[in-house]
């Protein structure tokens, strides 16, 4: 004889409630029902799973087995339970999308098209330099810059990051901008910690700039970007970040390097519709924006046209221009 599921639920309801009085509460069932429902499973698991001593009982060894075994079982039916009534949701109510600082400035533009496409969802932005714990409910979706590796998530690979290299307008006045990646050693430069290294362009600027002259280290790509801003070195950043500091230039026309993004939730989240929405509105914005985040071809509008000769030679205007405001 198979096991009943409502037979699981009375062993439950009896190690919750401590009695069979309580277990029967519970059910919304009698005493009797109880006792008859728990000899039921006795009978179809083949041992003996309660030890009852007038009103006080205990739960055997076989009984704590059947017991997780029942709570695997409910929890089970639970997860299948939400994910139907999720499916069957309105695209209403509030995403949570963790991301790093680099993407706030391209996704705020997305806020708008949010609320034209789905008037009743709203999203929140929530900025984070580590990424958050999906399975524990920090964040709905994520936008990161690495393969997820954790287990029970949904991912999918959308537009590449760039990395270019940048100096602030100050710096290429004052010192010049370098002809190639080998002048670089000449140059203050800004780098990053070992922590962020293997990263695509800090990887690139420290096999190319590292170890030579002087340098500041920093911990993330924002406080790169204020230093580089500030005249301090030349550093690479995300030509998000790059692109959109208008104090900064580019020292190569070019980005240096790319890495994907990957927008990620968890497997329990799938059948939600407000989920599928946004993740689906999500990757459709981003290869909109695939230009801007990748830095291929994105107008830069300080960017020196022309190449390595007219950047040196800008830089040579900015530096008389630069002397002639002194000398005034």
């Amino acid at each position: 004889m198979e096991p009943d599921w409502s037979d699981f639920r009375v062993l439950i309801a009896l190690s919750e409630a401590g009695s069979v009085a309580g277990a029967a509460r519970l059910l919304g069932v009698d005493a009797s029902t109880v006792s008859r429902r728990l000899a039921t499973l006795e009978d179809a698991v083949g041992a003996t799973l309660v030890i009852r001593g007038g009103r006080e009982f205990a739960i055997t060894a076989d009984g704590r087995s059947v017991l997780a075994a029942a709570h695997e079982m409910a929890d089970a039916t639970a997860r299948a339970s939400n994910a139907i009534r999720a499916g069957k949701q309105e695209v209403a109510g509030l995403v949570r999308l963790s991301c790093i600082a680099a993407f706030t400035p391209v996704l705020a533009d997305l806020l708008p098209i949010v609320k034209a496409r789905h008037p009743a969802l709203d999203l929140a932005i929530l900025v984070s330099n580590r990424p958050v714990d999906l399975m524990r409910g920090e964040a709905d979706i994520g936008l990161r810059l690495f393969r997820p590796v954790e287990p029970d998530v949904v991912f999918r690979q959308t537009s590449d990051c760039g990395w270019g290299v940048y100096a602030a307008k100050s710096y290429a006045a004052a010192k010049g901008l370098p002809a190639s990646p080998d002048e670089l050693r000449h140059h203050q430069v800004v780098l990053y910690d070992e922590k962020l290294n293997h990263l695509p362009g800090p990887d690139w600027f420290e096999r190319h700039a590292g170890g030579f002259g002087s340098h500041i280290r920093v911990d993330s790509s924002t406080t790169a970007t204020d230093i580089i801003a500030s005249g301090a070195g030349i550093g690479v950043t995300t030509c998000l970040q790059g692109d959109g500091e208008p104090w900064l230039v580019r020292v190569f026309p070019e980005p240096i390097a790319f890495q994907p993004c990957y927008i990620v939730y968890h497997e329990s989240l799938r059948g939600s519709a407000r989920i599928r929405a946004m993740a689906d509105l999500l990757a459709e914005f981003l290869k909109s924006v695939e230009a801007r985040v990748s830095g291929r071809g994105f107008p830069h509008p300080a960017q020196p046209a022309g190449g390595a000769d007219d950047r040196l030679q800008r830089g040579m205007s900015l530096r008389l221009i630069h002397k002639n405001r002194a000398d005034g």
